[in-house]
């Protein structure tokens, strides 16, 4: 079979509001491996693509309003590009507690400090390490959990379960995580299992305000700002009292929106961090 000449590389940046729109329209038209890089997603197609990349761009455009300053193209000389995209996924150390890594980085882990090894593959659920609103939140968690007395956790849109498995890693005895999306409730059983918690972790396809578990000791939530501000009332009703709420995805210039909203709900804020375009926030019921 002859090998493909060059590549064209298509570079799509987002935002909160776009990225899943994005991200769903690649994966329509049939494109997998996406790279997420730097408010980007890139994904490589080859010449005989190249109407496709000319009806993936008219989509963009056209259907999901995503303005031409934000899709740029590039054409490159043959490569594996797979390979090349596995090269720049790293393992993210969280505090010295946790490392999140790939599969194929299993070999160069450094765990000199302790870190707890949670595997992830990059797939097409959220939630993977890499981005920065999972890091803000593995870090408010793996500081803020106390396994004496944190023992039930509320996964809010698991995504591929990270931050169950990270929860049951840093000591919490059992997890609840809950998802509206097919893909990524087979993909976290995966990896619940992958990660050796599959025996502390429920799962269930349904809104918050379907399930009937209650009395947490957690709730974390890595969802957007429409989400998580109509669904706080639930949250306040899931947790025990002096409970505790980490809550990310949520766009810095939302930040003092979510924190009033927190505070109408009776909650009591008790750490924000942001890191690039991303808010966290950690919170105590009261």
């Amino acid at each position: 079979m002859l090998m493909e000449k060059s590549y064209t590389e298509l570079e799509i940046a987002f935002n909160e509001s776009t990225y899943d729109l994005i991200y769903n329209r690649l994966y329509l038209n049939g494109l997998t491996t996406i790279l997420e890089e730097n408010g980007t997603l890139k994904v490589y197609l080859a010449e005989a693509d190249l109407p496709l990349l000319e009806k993936l761009v008219n989509e963009l455009k056209q259907e999901d309003k995503i303005p031409s300053s934000s899709i740029h193209t590039g054409t490159f000389e043959n490569k594996d590009w797979n390979t090349e995209w596995e090269k720049t996924i790293e393992p993210v150390y969280i505090h010295d507690k946790l490392v999140i890594y790939p599969s194929w980085k299993r070999e160069e882990l450094d765990l000199t400090k302790g870190n707890i090894p949670i595997e992830i593959d990059p797939k097409m659920s959220f939630g993977t390490g890499h981005n920065e609103t999972t890091q803000l939140i593995l870090e408010q968690m793996s500081t803020f959990i106390a396994p004496e007395e944190d023992k039930y956790l509320l996964d809010f849109g698991s995504g591929t379960g990270i931050l169950s498995i990270a929860a049951i890693k840093l000591g919490v005895e059992s997890a609840v995580a809950i998802e509206i999306d097919d893909d990524s409730l087979i993909n976290a059983a995966e990896y619940f299992e992958l990660n050796g918690v599959s025996g502390n972790v429920v799962m269930h396809k349904a809104d918050i305000a379907e399930i009937s578990e209650t009395g947490f000791d957690i709730v974390a939530a890595n969802i957007t700002s429409n989400v998580i501000i109509p669904n706080l009332g639930n949250i306040y009703d899931k947790l025990k009292s002096n409970g505790k709420l980490f809550v990310t995805g949520i766009l810095n210039e939302e930040t003092e929106t979510l924190i009033n909203e927190l505070t109408k709900q009776n909650f009591l804020m008790k750490e924000l961090k942001q890191r690039a375009e991303w808010s966290a926030f950690y919170a105590i019921k009261q």
